[in-house]
């Protein structure tokens, strides 16, 4: 059901039910302006794919960040946003998972 609703934050209104529309413009399920914003570099933020009620909790904690190291040490697998971003990949592997404000 996530991905499901991940992909209708994809879609135009016109492309999905209106149900659907009104469980985004409710803030139920992820909406397409607040899922949007993942799409945009630095890519650094807004993973959260079901509703968006916790993306602003996680990305202040710096718990994608974390996770994102953790990922690394344990498999050597670089984040892509550090690919587009040198300098989150050197405060991430510096343990600073704060995102600038």
């Amino acid at each position: 059901m996530s991905q499901e609703l991940h992909k209708w934050s994809h879609m135009t209104k016109s492309e999905t039910p209106f149900w659907v529309n009104t469980l985004q413009d409710l803030g139920i399920s992820i909406g397409r302006v607040p899922h949007a914003k993942h799409h945009i570099a630095p890519y650094d933020g807004n993973y959260c794919i079901v509703s968006g009620l916790c993306n602003e909790a996680l990305d202040k904690s710096g718990f994608f960040r974390w996770m994102e190291h953790r990922i690394y040490d344990w498999n050597g697998v670089e984040s892509n946003a550090w690919k587009l971003d040198p300098e989150l990949r050197a405060r991430t592997l510096r343990g600073d998972y704060s995102l600038p404000l």
